[in-house]
């Protein structure tokens, strides 16, 4: 009879399991696009079956953004954006007693907890200061076209694809225009890069004198704090904020450990034809699809939002100012959790374009103009589930076909792992700008 605690021998010697063992394989390597994507769509999926909405970010950011106004005397709840019938509601309680709030905490603290456990945290100032500039305004950009949209790469793409909101395609539609004049704009002379000579590995010249064990420590406290905080929730009669911010926990880890950067996923596209992450997100996109058909079905009502103007036009400013930013929500969140400053910048301006659109809704006359004179349509409650279903699916595989056409570094696709991304690529974008 076989060891129980044996999983395997490597060249004659047991192989034990453990808890250290799961640890790194987890935190010292980067998990391949795949397998990050699809435990995104899994809670995607658990998080819409339970507590009945979808992974988002931008719309907490803007009630975050109008308290913080509220701090200097400013109050915005009497703004058209922040009220129930042409926006998002007014700013009542914290980010703490708001599952959405709860979700966005959790992703920063799931990412942090990532990126310190695994030794990736490291102060990271760009040489060229005009990088500093280049954030915040790409992330104005960003936040205003997230919130014009009514979404932002989650919102208004990966969760509402599959929820069969027209608004996604159209968001998306504007996305892909968007990436593509943001990739010409970062590679003109005055914004791209100039080459760096390093005389030696960071790790080699930075010499800190701290010990190599503070940051993994640093990064279980930070963990311990996120699971500790979930059980007040739960122990305090509070399920939905325990799950949400479980889930926004979850999230963050698994986009700081995968890279997931929906930047990446259309820049690289124009750039350097890199295909890895755009198949990646569309096969998971896939699975969130059948899973939020498998909700619906049961009984849990999708969300939609106006499909027009807004949404196209929208996606297009995001798309445009999260390449010049040099990454979307989630990749300036978690790479602003491993300390690149220049993302710290992109949520700066995010915050603060999630602000001046608020204003801009009445003021400006954007909602008069973009949202109102367009409805919210589900295809899921014009055609039915079924053949909404198929549509979806089938758009989404012509985005995975265009993305693979566009590699030309990619053989025939073998076997299933291989269709889907799950296999490593041998070389990978970091999504870095």
């Amino acid at each position: 009879m076989s060891n129980p605690t044996t999983a395997s021998t490597t060249e004659g010697r047991p192989t034990r399991l453990s808890l250290g063992r799961l640890a790194r394989r987890i935190f010292t390597t980067h998990w391949p696009y795949g397998r990050a994507a699809l435990l995104l769509a899994v809670l995607n999926i658990a998080l819409f079956a339970s507590l009945g909405f979808a992974w988002g970010v931008t719309t907490e950011f803007t009630r975050m953004s109008g308290q913080a106004l509220a701090v200097v005397g400013i109050d915005v709840n009497d703004w058209l954006y922040f009220s129930k019938e042409a926006g998002i509601g007014p700013t009542k309680g914290d980010p703490w007693t708001r599952p959405s709030g709860l979700i966005v905490l959790g992703m920063f603290g799931g990412a942090l907890a990532g990126a310190l456990i695994s030794g990736d945290w490291r102060l990271r100032v760009p040489p060229q200061r005009r990088r500093l500039v280049q954030g915040f305004v790409g992330g104005v950009l960003g936040g205003f076209g997230a919130r014009l949209a009514l979404g932002c790469n989650l919102g208004a793409f990966f969760s509402a694809i599959p929820q069969f909101s027209l608004h996604g395609w159209l968001f998306m539609v504007g996305l892909v225009g968007g990436t593509w004049l943001g990739s010409k704009i970062v590679l003109h002379p005055l914004l791209a890069a100039r080459p760096e000579l390093l005389l030696a590995p960071p790790a080699a010249t930075a010499r800190s004198g701290r010990p190599a064990w503070l940051k993994p420590a640093l990064g279980v406290a930070v963990a311990a704090i996120v699971l500790g905080a979930v059980g007040v929730y739960l122990l305090g009669g509070e399920p939905r904020l325990a799950a949400a911010l479980a889930a926004g926990a979850g999230f963050g880890l698994a986009v700081e450990r995968g890279r997931i950067c929906f930047t990446a996923a259309f820049r690289d596209l124009w750039i350097t034809r890199q295909s890895h992450l755009s198949r990646a997100l569309a096969g998971a996109m896939v699975v969130a699809s059948l899973g939020f058909a498998v909700a619906i079905a049961t009984g849990v009502a999708p969300k939609s939002e106006s499909a027009g103007l807004g949404a196209l036009l929208g996606g297009a400013i995001f798309g445009v100012g999260i390449v010049v930013a040099g990454g979307c929500e989630t990749g300036w969140m978690y790479r602003a959790s491993q300390g690149y400053v220049q993302l710290w910048m992109a949520g700066l301006g995010t915050f603060v374009g999630t602000i001046v659109l608020a204003y801009a809704w009445d003021a400006w006359g954007l909602y008069d103009a973009l949202v109102r004179p367009f409805r919210p349509v589900n295809l899921a409650a014009e055609l039915g589930l079924p053949l909404a279903l198929g549509l979806t699916l089938l758009g989404l595989g012509l985005w995975y076909v265009f993305a693979r056409l566009r590699d030309p570094g990619l053989g025939p696709a073998r076997g299933l792992r291989g269709i889907l991304g799950l296999r490593r690529p041998t070389e990978l974008s970091t999504g870095e700008a």
